[in-house]
């Protein structure tokens, strides 16, 4: 059976609406991408961050209010984003009373004439969200979408009927849409390709990028730098950053943070920005990129006079809401431990437990933190020390410096051994540990852990 291809479309729609307030800069956005019939919330982004002084915490909840006004471009964003989390969940789409909720939320929208939820209803009746999966009623979307012009819908047909395969380039329908500069078209072309043929994958990309593709310019960006072109695969990355891929936003920001391994090339181009990491890394963010919440926590986390504690609290939060196992090993030890939040130690225990059990390697050095110091459990060297092994027999390169800090101190139990300190130091260099020797300096410096019985 066929299944309606999603996409993730960045359409470029510009907006210039300056206001003060916050609420008015998102619903004259939102307006401003609704009458465009376009489905890139950078306006959005940009609007709100002028409005709240880059404060991202706002977004999310005027986005959430214009959705509850019935804003159709809210709407549908705010499902779509959903729909991909239960996904990602492993949920059951066609049954599930979240996806059932969320097909009715696409619905609205849908029935409001903004078109990019109406391919999104496409693909929700053809790939069965909250529903059986049904083509005949999802080919019925798709082709009001395409009476109404809207390209995504247009190359979406042509692929569904099975023409982009047999035509190539060759068929008059597909013709027509080149001639239009559809770079949806071109992004399938390139896809289907014959295997080995990577020149020519490569012409369509290229084409599709020249024509306004994000995701064609961030595709050759990392084709360039896998290929060693490193000054041709940056200006591809920034160009997809530019045009607010979010994928392309986190990796440009990666590059920029201090200590980022970089090759020659690369070093000429890009200089040490903190500071413009930051902002990439939360616009990724705002626009959806999961991936790019940990970073960006980890950014706040170097500059508490900057952001508050509880900035990052919220971060962690979303990205364990996310399914990101390491924004929920940093999430309950904030419970734990209080960083950012009212403390709920037995909450946060039982969470990291639970990512233990599910075979997370950082839950486990997470837990031999707090039984190292007593935090929130019982200080307990034997356990700790426990906990330490089993996240180095997994490779986590951390853990093995603080058996290394363990084995120079020595305790009660077992006396200084700084040869096999040694050994644990090189195994956490080998593992990708950075900066292995200058952590176990200073806490040995400092003592340690060397309090414990």
């Amino acid at each position: 059976m066929k299944h309606f291809l999603y996409l993730l479309p960045f359409a470029l729609c510009p907006v210039s609406a300056q206001v003060a307030d916050a609420e008015s800069a998102c619903l004259a956005a939102l307006d401003a991408v609704k009458h465009a019939q376009s489905e890139y919330l950078g306006p959005v982004v940009t609007a709100v961050m002028d409005a709240t002084g880059g404060d991202e915490r706002q977004y999310p909840a005027l986005l959430k209010k214009a959705a509850d006004a019935g804003h159709p471009v809210a709407l549908t964003w705010l499902a779509r984003q959903a729909m991909l989390q239960l996904r990602a969940q492993g949920a059951n789409l066609e049954t599930a009373p979240e996806a059932v909720r969320l097909r009715a939320v696409m619905e609205q929208a849908a029935a409001q004439g903004y078109l990019p939820a109406v391919v999104e209803m496409a693909h929700f009746c053809g790939s069965g969200v909250g529903a059986p999966a049904d083509e005949e009623e999802g080919m019925k979307y798709l082709m009001r979408a395409c009476r109404e012009n809207s390209a995504r819908a247009r190359a979406a047909y042509l692929l569904l009927s099975g023409r982009l395969e047999k035509e190539g380039s060759a068929g008059a329908a597909v013709a027509s849409e080149l001639k239009k500069n559809n770079f949806y078209v071109e992004e399938f072309l390139a896809a289907f390709t014959k295997p080995g043929d990577e020149e020519k994958s490569r012409e369509w990309l290229t084409l599709a990028s020249s024509h306004g593709s994000p995701a064609a310019a961030f595709t050759l960006g990392l084709y360039y730098l896998q290929q060693g072109k490193d000054a041709l695969g940056y200006d591809f990355l920034k160009l997809a950053a530019d045009r607010d891929h979010p994928e392309a936003l986190a990796q440009l920001a990666a590059l920029m943070l201090p200590g980022a391994e970089l090759s020659t090339a690369l070093k000429n181009i890009i200089k040490p920005d903190s500071e413009t990491a930051v902002r990439l890394f939360r616009r990724a963010v705002l626009l959806g990129y999961a991936p790019a919440l940990i970073p960006l926590a980890g950014e706040y986390h170097k500059q508490p006079e900057k952001y508050a504690p509880e900035r990052v609290f919220e971060l962690y939060r979303q990205a364990a809401d996310a399914g990101d196992p390491r924004g929920g090993v940093a999430y309950a030890y904030c419970l734990v431990t209080g960083r950012g939040c009212a403390p709920e130690a037995e909450r946060g225990v039982a969470i990291l437990q639970q990512l233990v059990d599910a075979g997370v390697p950082y839950a486990n050095l997470a837990l031999a933190d707090l039984y190292f110091n007593g935090a929130g459990v019982p200080a307990d060297m034997a356990k700790a020390i426990s906990c330490l092994t089993a996240a180095a027999s997994v490779g986590v390169p951390q853990s093995y410096t603080l058996m290394a800090v363990i084995t120079q101190l020595g305790n009660a139990a077992k006396a200084s051994d700084p040869s096999r300190a040694r050994i644990y130091l090189r195994m956490a260099e080998e593992r990708g540990e950075l900066a292995p020797q200058q952590a176990f300096d200073s806490m040995v410096a400092a003592g340690f852990w060397k309090f414990m019985p």
